[in-house]
């Protein structure tokens, strides 16, 4: 519902009718360059937002924005950098990309989530567990 009441406000903004993205669009190319960025954005917001060793940290928005900045000036050319389902439904829904698409959007976002998912749990063991102080 987000994606859609977005889009649909976004259409009131002038200038704004399709994403930039260098050449034709390749369906392994673009899925390839969403898992990578979407990796990178689940893993720091992994790392950063929910490991409880670093609990009230306050570098967390610096480290997931500057990672959505990067992946987005070195992959934003090849897809727009949308890293999100949301957003990859939200500028289909308005004509930004085409509809053919989404299912490299989607393809290479999903399993990027499940990929950085499992490695975080891999890398971290059991970040949810207690400590020997009971912290």
């Amino acid at each position: 519902m987000g994606a859609f009441t977005a889009t649909y406000f976004l259409g009131f903004i002038p200038g704004v009718t399709q994403i930039s993205i260098s050449g034709i669009f390749d369906f392994m190319g673009g899925a390839l360059a969403e898992f990578l960025g979407t990796f990178a954005l689940v893993w720091v917001v992994l790392h950063t937002a929910t490991a409880t060793d670093i609990k009230g940290n306050s570098f967390y928005g610096l480290a997931i924005g500057f990672t959505i900045m990067s992946s987005a000036y070195g992959l934003g050319g090849i897809t727009g950098g949308e890293f999100n389902p949301a957003v990859a439904v939200g500028i289909s829904t308005i004509g930004m990309t085409t509809w053919d698409n989404i299912l490299a959007f989607l393809l290479g976002q999903l399993l990027a989530g499940v990929a950085a998912a499992f490695v975080f749990k891999y890398v971290t063991g059991d970040p949810l567990k207690t400590n020997e102080n009971g912290k």
